[in-house]
């Protein structure tokens, strides 16, 4: 009787080690399973990234390092795992410092350089000068619409510079909108009594420069008169 319930007891302690051991196991797999499961969303995301950006028009120049010895790495461990899935829990090479940390590493290179390359096309789009020139016209009253318009349109190019869009496709199309509006803002910059030349004058100062031979008698004066000679430089084209 007593050797009986001994056999039993060692029968469930035996069934016990077997589930505690495929339970770890399972644990194993599970961890595993997260850790790559995160490097490969992050590695989509970036790459879907690079995509839209790509169809946007706006070039990222992005070259992700080791990336063949790390595909060849995780060749090498689908094979492995193909033949015995356990091997993920036992890998040839060190999982996290040797692919899963360098695989982070490529994802977060690619996003910065993304952010670079958002940042650079659209300071590049956006090249509009100094705002002393508009610090200066704002004093005028006649001129504070066209300057209020104007800033307003900087500002929101100013926020979509800052961080990359969702949709890039789209926001280039509201900052072609932008720019326009900006462009057209300058273009129809006047005000009533002050002579066309001046206001001929600051556009195109504002704009690619203007030309010495615009910088008349009459234009110089009225500068004079408001106090905003000290605005203006003269550079070479």
């Amino acid at each position: 009787m007593l050797l009986d319930r001994a056999a039993g007891l060692a029968d469930k302690i035996n069934q016990y080690q077997t589930l505690k051991t495929a339970g770890d196991e399972a644990l194993q797999f599970q961890s595993r399973a997260n850790q790559l499961k995160t490097a490969s969303e992050k590695l989509s995301s970036a790459r879907k990234a690079l995509r839209k950006m790509r169809d946007a028009g706006i070039e990222v120049d992005f070259v992700p390092s080791d990336g063949l010895t790390l595909a060849e790495r995780a060749k090498n461990l689908r094979t492995a795992m193909s033949g015995n899935p356990s091997a993920i829990n036992e890998p040839s090479l060190n999982l996290k410092y040797e692919f899963l940390d360098r695989l982070a590493g490529i994802a977060s290179a690619a996003d910065r350089m993304i952010s670079a390359s958002w940042k650079s096309y659209v300071r590049k789009r956006t090249e509009f000068g100094s705002s002393d020139i508009l610090d200066a016209l704002a004093a005028i009253p006649q001129f504070r619409p066209s300057v209020n318009r104007i800033r307003q349109c900087r500002a929101a190019v100013e926020a979509l510079g800052e961080t990359v869009p969702e949709d890039p496709k789209a926001t280039v199309l509201r900052l072609d909108a932008l720019v326009a509006e900006h462009e057209k803002s300058w273009s129809e910059l006047s005000a009533k009594d002050i002579p066309s030349s001046v206001v001929k004058f600051i556009r195109d100062a504002a704009n690619d420069g203007a030309s010495l031979t615009s910088y008349s008698d009459e234009v110089r004066r009225w500068l004079d008169e408001q106090n905003l000679i000290a605005s203006f430089r003269i550079r070479l084209k």
